[in-house]
């Protein structure tokens, strides 16, 4: 298929009727996108020349996927609680990025991609978890902890495997000594803080000003395009400038528009589809299918789970939270998508213009690995977050017409959300 835009509506049937087909069996719609993205690579439907045509609108997606992260991170819901769940956060955060480092290196034996595994680990999936606390309308201390993680651990995944690919750079082209790499490193991360930082501020200033906000969707979206393409030109991290742009609107916006923030994200929605569907299209099907990786990614996956699950445990209970937030907060950290596996994408896109042919092949690993990780904890993560917001007794009882009551696993359960839930008021 040598037209682009035949490719590209064929990417967006393909990619709805796959969720269709997904949300059929409760399985997140992201996993249709992929297998779509697969199909199309599969059958020589997605060349290669499409693939490199087709970079920069998922440079694009990434950008909105940064922006929405940054929604997400807002300063009323957690004030007061920002000290605990940091603490949490940073002991998820470490047991994650060096277990699975320690896993993978002793697996592959080469440290340098070990520890882009552990970083990409960090990364937890916001929009499928936030699915089901949206459906269940959950609500507790619980439910409070798990959206902050949410959103600043993709934050910690971002630094680290921006780190990661300079490191990575470092090893493939030995180009530069760890000073230089320290200070582009330092560079990259500054400049896209700061350029997100005032493009939020400049767009906040309009929209508090505006009455409606008809006229502002195009100079929002305008403004992340923007922010993408600069950040391409001064080689800083689009998806970091976003999410800063993302978190200055959600926190300064007036209370009244914060319907604004919000909007962009139904335009984003098919560019997010074409975005993952250019995902599964990147990954060799023959090197999927291998026993390596299919090794790689369990590994991966096991040792995701177990350490988000440890650290979350000795987190809360380092930091005295109810029993019902210590119990169950590790399950509701399974998930893992978008941030992940653009990331990834990144990083092998990065690996690739490097015109080595073993960083180019470990670009390829590390891509092939993700995914297959990642379509495995798509359909574990969002049913153990379920199960664990029900066990903590912080799900919606239509009948009832409050939060928990009947709806924990147990009577055990019932009665430790019961009284964590008291102790919370």
């Amino acid at each position: 298929m040598s037209d682009p835009i035949l490719l590209i509506g064929t990417a967006l049937v393909l990619a709805f009727l796959g969720a269709k087909i997904m949300k059929r069996f409760n399985i997140p719609q992201i996993l249709g996108f992929i297998l779509a993205g697969l199909f199309l690579g599969t059958t020589g439907m997605f060349s290669s020349a499409l693939r490199q045509g087709l970079f920069p609108l998922v440079e694009i997606a990434l950008g909105l996927i940064g922006y929405s992260i940054g929604l997400e991170i807002q300063k009323k819901v957690f004030a007061g609680k920002i000290r605990k769940m940091s603490i949490v956060l940073f002991f998820v955060s470490s047991l994650v990025f060096f277990g699975v480092t320690l896993l993978m290196f002793m697996i592959i034996g080469q440290l340098h991609i070990a520890l882009v595994f552990g970083a990409l680990a960090v990364a937890t999936d916001p929009a499928s978890t936030v699915m089901v606390i949206w459906e269940r309308r959950c609500k507790g201390p619980l439910t409070d902890t798990l959206m902050y993680i949410l959103a600043v651990d993709d934050v910690i995944a971002i630094l680290l495997v921006n780190i990661a690919i300079s490191l990575l750079g470092i090893f493939y082209s030995g180009a530069m000594n760890i000073i230089d790499s320290i200070l582009i490193i330092g560079w990259e991360i500054g400049l896209s803080c700061f350029a997100g930082f005032l493009a939020g501020a400049v767009i906040t200033v309009f929209i508090n000003r505006e009455d409606t906000r008809k006229d502002l969707l195009e100079f929002e979206l305008g403004m992340i395009i923007l922010l993408v393409g600069v950040m391409i030109v001064l080689h800083g991290s689009p998806i970091l400038a976003c999410m800063i742009f993302g978190f200055v609107m959600t926190n300064w916006v007036d209370s009244e528009k914060q319907a604004v923030c919000h909007t962009l994200r139904d335009v984003m929605s098919p560019i997010v589809m074409i975005f993952f569907v250019y995902v599964g299209a990147s990954v060799d099907i023959n090197l999927l299918a291998t026993g390596g990786i299919l090794l790689l990614a369990i590994v991966y996956v096991a040792g995701s789970i177990l350490s988000k699950y440890m650290g979350a445990y000795i987190g809360t209970k380092i930091t005295r939270s109810p029993e019902n937030i210590s119990k169950y907060l590790g399950f509701c950290l399974f998930s893992q998508a978008g941030v992940a596996v653009g990331l990834s994408l990144i990083l092998e896109q990065n690996l690739f213009q490097l015109g080595i042919d073993e960083a180019h092949v470990a670009g390829t690993l590390i891509l092939s690995t993700i995914i297959l990780a990642t379509m495995i904890l798509q359909i574990i993560g969002p049913i153990s977050a379920s199960k664990g917001l029900q066990c903590a007794g912080e799900f919606y009882d239509v009948e009832n017409q409050e939060v928990g009551s009947n709806l924990v696993c147990s009577s055990e359960d019932d009665s430790v959300a019961r009284d964590d839930s008291s102790n919370g008021k």
